[in-house]
């Protein structure tokens, strides 16, 4: 039977996923990928997968592990405070440290806990956007979506609100290092960014260590403090610190971005936005649709602690696996007319919190703030994007998608909320 040719074509050379066109548009180069070559060896041996099901097995199975990519990272990195720091983040460990780790800041993230925070969430909304609601227009990136994620992400750690700023810039140089494709520009930069957020977050500690309060720093120092009477292993002050720099980056850039992503998928389908408008209780299931349309986690990387057949092909104890969240999510396997955005789509259960012992701990979080933003966003009349299509751009990036921006306008709102 032959295949029908649906999308872009990969090169021969295998994969790029930092060449233009794919950092544009990758969506194309998914559909062919999943029509014809699932499990692909990309450039540099790199081997990527697509389907929802081995996307699924790669996130959650053992033998996929991220400890080796780490070792891998570390030479990359080179020397410095990125190495020195994020040597301990709960993205490059395997268990048992990852449980250690983890079990640091789950207490947290309780989905009961987190549902406490919705009245807080949309007053900080209704409050980040009501100076851009009577301006008419704004950057939705730099003047809403950031701020909103980050206000959040800040107050849940214990981060005061004059830190906010350091924290947005640090992590914004630190990004492109954890991508395993960072020039050397993108490293001098990140370990300098590194050094300063560590610097501020061990005066933090100090202070939390003094003063007690009911944030993610302080309930970190009693489970260390408990664990330790326990007799369990130590947990030093770099695995605190990439712990909570880990935080930041699960919880500020990946909201940031859904929220934009979300957005212009929005309105780039004005049909489903008017539907949105009329009935609000589509909201959950808009939030879900945009996680899995255009997710702003594209990929993840594991290496094999052994040999792996998938797809009717070997890969090798030692190869590189990337599990392309953002293909899974595009999988006629499992879902209807994939590259379709419909609101009102049932059942969908994207990968982009991942699965497994590694799925999203602010995976509820992620989607109340998600919820909030959208339900006042679609509230803006007669948005449009305030530039050409073809001027958007996307941050250089293998593994997020990310806009610069996203300028829009609107009917100014002279009473905001309303």
């Amino acid at each position: 039977m032959t295949i029908p040719l649906i999308g872009t074509p990969v090169p021969a050379t295998g994969l790029d996923p930092l060449e233009p066109s794919f950092q544009n548009d990758p969506y194309p180069y998914y559909n062919w990928l999943l029509r014809n070559d699932p499990v692909h060896r990309g450039a540099e041996g790199t081997w990527y997968v697509n389907s929802y099901a081995d996307v699924r097995l790669a996130m959650s199975d053992k033998r996929f592990g991220c400890a080796s990519v780490r070792d891998f990272w570390e030479v990359m990195i080179g020397p410095g405070p990125l190495k020195d720091i994020m040597a301990y983040t709960l993205f490059f460990e395997d268990d048992p440290n990852h449980a250690r780790l983890r079990s640091l800041v789950a207490p947290v993230f309780a989905p009961k806990r987190m549902r406490a925070l919705e009245p807080d969430i949309d007053r900080t909304v209704d409050g980040l956007l009501a100076p851009q609601a009577v301006r008419g227009e704004m950057d939705l990136v730099s003047d809403f979506a950031a701020p909103v994620a980050l206000v959040f992400v800040c107050d849940l750690l214990g981060i005061p609100p004059e830190g906010y700023q350091g924290v947005r810039t640090w992590s914004l140089d630190i990004a492109p290092t954890l991508d395993l494709v960072p020039n050397e520009e993108e490293i001098r930069k990140g370990n300098i960014a590194m050094g300063a957020f560590a610097d501020y977050l061990r005066e933090l500690i100090e202070i939390r260590k003094a003063q007690p309060r009911d944030d993610l720093i302080s309930i970190m120092l009693a489970e260390v403090e408990t664990s330790t009477r326990a007799g369990e292993r130590p947990v030093s002050i770099n695995e605190i610190i990439s712990t909570i720099i880990s935080v930041v980056f699960a919880g500020h850039d990946t909201v940031t971005n859904q929220i934009t992503n979300t957005i212009l998928a929005l309105l780039r389908h004005p049909e489903q936005l008017e539907l949105l408008r009329r009935d609000r209780s589509l909201i959950p299931g808009a939030v879900e649709e945009g996680l899995r349309y255009d997710s702003a986690v594209q990929s993840n990387s594991r290496r094999l602690g052994e040999d792996v057949e998938l797809g009717g092909k070997l890969l090798k104890k030692g190869d590189f696996v990337v599990a392309l969240m953002g293909a899974a999510n595009r999988d006629p396997a499992q879902f209807d007319d994939p590259d379709r955005f419909d609101i009102t789509r049932t059942g969908v259960q994207p990968m982009s919190f991942g699965a497994g012992m590694r799925f999203c701990l602010g995976a509820v979080l992620a989607r109340i703030e998600l919820r909030s933003a959208l339900d006042r966003l679609v509230n803006l009349e007669n948005m449009r994007l305030a530039c050409a299509e073809e001027d958007l751009s996307y941050q250089r990036s293998s593994m997020f998608r990310s806009l610069v921006d996203l300028p829009i306008t609107f009917d100014p709102v002279r009473n905001y909320p309303r």
